[in-house]
């Protein structure tokens, strides 16, 4: 009878410390973070950020995913709607061979771009040498439209261990994660209702914020208006990554 007690309260603990693991690393694979630094602080000294902690009410939109035939040019119409609002665009290498024009329009419209790699694989189950040219192979293709090197990277998924920061900082990127997300691209493929993407990212709003949106999803493009109109109403500036981080340097 001790003996049963015994191995249920260890199976217990063991399933604890696993339960743990998995919600301590869930957007990552199994390699070693630092753990005083994290989506509280905002920012990691790795090159990971969730957010830029700043006092001025600015704020970034990014759009991951694409670009597409038919919902970027909606996107694009849409955020030009709204006093050409600037966004961050994290593209992924094989569709802007394929729509070479669209990421043309994505910047002519005072939009910047990122790398989201060239496949939109899950990095953590690749080795090295693939990480390595999943993330140059798409630079190199962004480069041809900004002639330079894109800094900001963004996981699929937002899947990432130590390794893969650590190759991407190597390759001169910084890891954009984000501390807005109303999750409007389910596993499902059912579309949110409108009104629950724009109440989901208006509660999760801050100063420096970094808002994850997916582009090809309709109603997050009808849910853009909303989100823009209040958010400005509440004093808020929309603004690209890079000038988030450039204003967070010099305050």
């Amino acid at each position: 009878m001790k003996r049963r007690c015994f191995v249920f309260a260890l199976c217990l603990m063991i399933l604890a410390l696993c339960g743990a693991r998995t919600a301590a690393g869930s957007n990552m694979g199994g390699d070693v973070l630092p753990q005083n630094e994290g989506p509280h602080a905002g920012m990691a000294a790795d090159g990971r950020v969730w957010y830029v902690p700043m006092h001025r009410r600015e704020i970034a939109l990014t759009f991951d995913d694409g670009p597409y035939p038919f919902y970027t040019p909606l996107l694009l119409h849409q955020l030009a709607m709204e006093e050409e609002t600037p966004a961050t665009f994290f593209l992924v290498g094989r569709t802007v061979q394929e729509y070479p024009q669209l990421v043309e329009r994505i910047l002519a419209a005072g939009n910047e771009i990122g790398n989201h790699t060239y496949n939109h694989y899950a990095l953590t189950g690749l080795r090295d040498e693939e990480v390595q040219d999943q993330i140059m192979d798409c630079g190199t293709l962004l480069t041809q439209y900004t002639g330079a090197q894109p800094t900001l990277f963004r996981p699929p998924h937002g899947r990432y261990d130590a390794r893969v920061i650590e190759i991407a900082r190597e390759l001169g990127y910084r890891t954009i994660l984000w501390n807005d997300a109303p999750d409007d691209a389910p596993k499902d493929n059912s579309e949110l209702p409108v009104s629950l993407i724009v109440q989901r990212v208006l509660e999760q709003a801050k100063p420096g914020g970094i808002i994850l949106l997916h582009s090809g999803q309709y109603s997050t493009i009808e849910a853009i208006p909303q989100i823009v109109d209040t958010l400005r109403a509440q004093g808020y500036r929309f603004v690209t990554v890079s000038q988030l981080l450039a204003d967070q340097e010099q305050s």
